[in-house]
């Protein structure tokens, strides 16, 4: 990896953050025109319950969960880098710790995507856990790191995000916390209010519909966050290069010298 003027890298987060808001418009309306799910606003996991949107669900969610790890790993190579050459101030610790929070987070959504939410419903909630949960730690540990940052924005303003960006990234985890405590209070309200026959197909005369409501609001609410957050680091991914590695001319060379 190395500081370079064109770099395809920077793509790899926008190309992320299109796919996620793919994934879910297309499951949303396979499974809305089908009838398997109430049309205003379900969770984010109904719209991938039945086949088949099922099957879309969980293949384009493994892409997405794939996209997101490499994601995280080259932003793990960045920081380990500019630590390890002592450009920023900051303990290796923060990017471990980062590191294995985005791995979990990727497996998590994963499990969510192999383990629909009707059948195997303990399973996908511990992804669903894994995936927004351990975001909320790792978004803040992304904006600490962000602050280390900060005094080569001067010098490389380019390359790197500056204070807008990094207090814009503040607010969203701020938001993304108070959304993810409104997801996992409001649903267990909305589901002892249930009345209904189905719970994929909740409708305002089935109960709990406004608990129900707030609380899948607010679970589109942490995707759109997530999503978000990952775009903003499409600016400092011009800082990568990557250069192709001929093995065969190389092989050819040592030949000759020998």
């Amino acid at each position: 990896m190395m500081m370079a003027d064109e770099s395809e890298l920077h793509y790899l987060p926008i190309v992320t953050c299109g796919w996620f808001i793919l994934t879910v418009a297309v499951t949303y309306l396979i499974s809305v025109l089908n009838g398997h799910v109430y049309p205003l606003v379900p969770y984010i996991s109904d719209t991938g319950t039945k086949p088949y949107e099922s099957c879309v669900f969980g293949q384009m969610l493994n892409i997405g969960a794939l996209l997101l790890g490499v994601n995280n790993y080259i932003r793990y190579r960045q920081v380990d880098l500019a630590i390890q050459s002592k450009n920023v101030n900051l303990k290796e610790k923060w990017n471990t710790v980062a590191l294995w929070l985005g791995m979990i987070i990727s497996l998590g959504i994963s499990i969510v995507a192999n383990f629909q939410q009707k059948p195997l419903f303990a399973i996908h909630m511990v992804g669903a856990l894994m995936s927004f949960g351990f975001s909320t730690i790792y978004f803040i540990i992304q904006a600490r790191i962000s602050f280390a940052f900060r005094h080569l924005h001067k010098k490389y303003p380019k390359y790197t995000v500056g204070s807008c960006i990094i207090y814009f990234r503040i607010v969203l985890c701020a938001c993304y916390t108070i959304l993810f405590f409104m997801v996992f209070s409001f649903s267990p309200m909305a589901f002892k209010q249930f009345k209904g026959d189905d719970l994929l197909y909740w409708t305002p005369e089935d109960g709990g519909f406004g608990y129900h409501i707030t609380a899948t609001l607010s679970e589109w609410g942490l995707l759109c966050i997530m999503i978000v957050f990952v775009f903003t680091g499409s600016a400092e991914f011009k800082t990568i290069g990557f250069h192709e590695i001929s093995f065969r001319s190389k092989l050819f060379d040592m030949t000759m010298d020998t």
